[in-house]
């Protein structure tokens, strides 16, 4: 918190101009909240955080293919400025997706279909040093969980890092390289939004590949479809 501890800084990070500039006017109406940055990417930020200190990052979890983000960004900005509380403000609002970044570190997480009263509660909890998700959320991580727990009882079936597919564990970054090829990226422009070689990109996917199964393109997309993983 800021030394006036009435007063939560706030730092703004989404590539799309529209929604960043929605969502900074909307926290300025709050009296209690004020934004100190608004950023239009990963780096951005990161370089904006050092002279400007917030309390509270609200950050989109999926970036343009250039950029920074999701799990790695979340490492990034833990490692960066520890004394600040991740919460992740995103179009990608499925349990997967939430799961992962709560295990990476994120404090919070809110839907960008959610009413921005959400927004706003999440700000000021995860502010205060605890962990927001709303009810429905919360419900639908004990119920994939509780499925996934009984799911394992006959064949063991283990919990993915970001999808969930019976027998399948994925590392952190293999489902990063999956869930932006499944977005429509390119192997090289994974690797230049990762900073990794294309030889890294290529075998992680590959090995993700042989986790899940599959041996082309065409049966990921299939898996995809038939599972609702990812």
């Amino acid at each position: 918190m800021s030394a006036d501890s009435t007063v939560i800084r706030v730092a703004v990070l989404d590539d799309h101009a529209v929604v960043r500039c929605g969502v900074v006017a909307r926290i300025g109406e709050e009296p209690d909240i004020q934004v100190v940055g608004s950023y239009a990417s990963s780096l951005e930020m990161i370089a904006g955080l050092r002279t400007a200190p917030a309390d509270v990052l609200l950050v989109d979890y999926t970036l343009s293919p250039n950029e920074l983000d999701g799990v790695s960004l979340i490492r990034a900005l833990m490692a960066r400025f520890p004394a600040s509380a991740v919460l992740i403000f995103s179009s990608h609002y499925e349990p997967a997706i939430v799961s992962l970044a709560m295990r990476v570190g994120a404090c919070g997480f809110v839907g960008k279909t959610q009413d921005m009263a959400h927004m706003i509660s999440g700000i000021r909890t995860v502010a205060r040093g605890k962990t927001y998700i709303d009810p429905d959320m919360a419900y639908r991580l004990v119920e994939v969980s509780v499925n996934s727990a009984l799911q394992r009882a006959p064949t063991p079936a283990v919990e993915c890092n970001a999808v969930r597919v019976e027998g399948v564990r994925l590392s952190a970054k293999e489902s990063e390289v999956i869930r932006c090829f499944l977005a429509g990226l390119t192997v090289s422009e994974i690797a230049r939004k990762f900073q990794r070689s294309e030889k890294t990109i290529s075998t992680q996917k590959w090995s993700a590949f042989r986790k899940l199964g599959v041996t082309s393109d065409a049966e990921l997309f299939n898996l995809k479809h038939q599972s609702g993983a990812f």
